[in-house]
């Protein structure tokens, strides 16, 4: 370590190892970055597989079956589905941690597939939805909006790379006090700017 950070100010020295509560990395480790990622994905700490599915899962339903995932700790809200949380995890552990398969079971399921009408009593009975009794309704960011609209519309190019889209806007948007500063707007063209 270093006192408050100054590397000119060596202070004693910190071996590496992991925290107390999860398994120890493996006798004779060198404390390599290749020795972290092995442990990160040893079957004997299922965490990682369980974040990695739980995010996916919100991604596809709008809340995760753990509703705090940033946080998987003692402190952090039970899984709403427990089950299916460790069966998913399994899962990808199982298929050399193939996020493919996950989402193609996920997409697959009879849960995602439902429609989001929910009758009255089912609303009532489950108003968030956390018992899976309807298709999930959610809002999509922004940048999903543009895309479902140009994909609609049938404009959507599905080019990948290249520099930014900037997309046409109005004048008074680069003009002081409101702007910053000058600003180059190249407007794209020739179907870019629907990239």
């Amino acid at each position: 370590m270093f006192k408050r950070g100054d590397w000119l100010q060596p202070d004693q020295q910190v071996q590496f190892g992991t925290p107390a509560v999860l398994h120890p990395l493996p006798e004779g480790a060198d404390g390599s970055r290749l020795t972290l990622a092995r442990w990160l994905v040893d079957r004997r700490s299922p965490t990682t597989a369980r974040v990695i599915v739980n995010r996916i899962w919100q991604a596809y339903f709008g809340v995760g079956l753990v509703d705090t995932p940033e946080d998987f700790g003692v402190r952090s809200t039970a899984p709403s589905h427990p089950e299916l949380l460790d069966w998913l995890a399994c899962e990808l552990m199982d298929n050399d941690w193939s996020v493919k398969h996950i989402h193609r079971l996920i997409c697959n399921s009879a849960t995602y597939q439902q429609t989001s009408y929910a009758t009255p009593e089912a609303y009532q009975d489950d108003p968030q939805n956390r018992l899976l009794a309807r298709g999930a309704r959610f809002r999509v960011d922004a940048e999903l909006v543009r895309d479902i609209a140009l994909s609609a519309s049938g404009l959507l190019n599905s080019d990948i790379g290249g520099r930014s889209v900037y997309p046409p806007a109005p004048e008074f948007l680069f003009q002081p006090p409101v702007s910053y500063g000058p600003k180059v707007w190249d407007v794209e063209q020739d179907g870019q700017q629907y990239r």
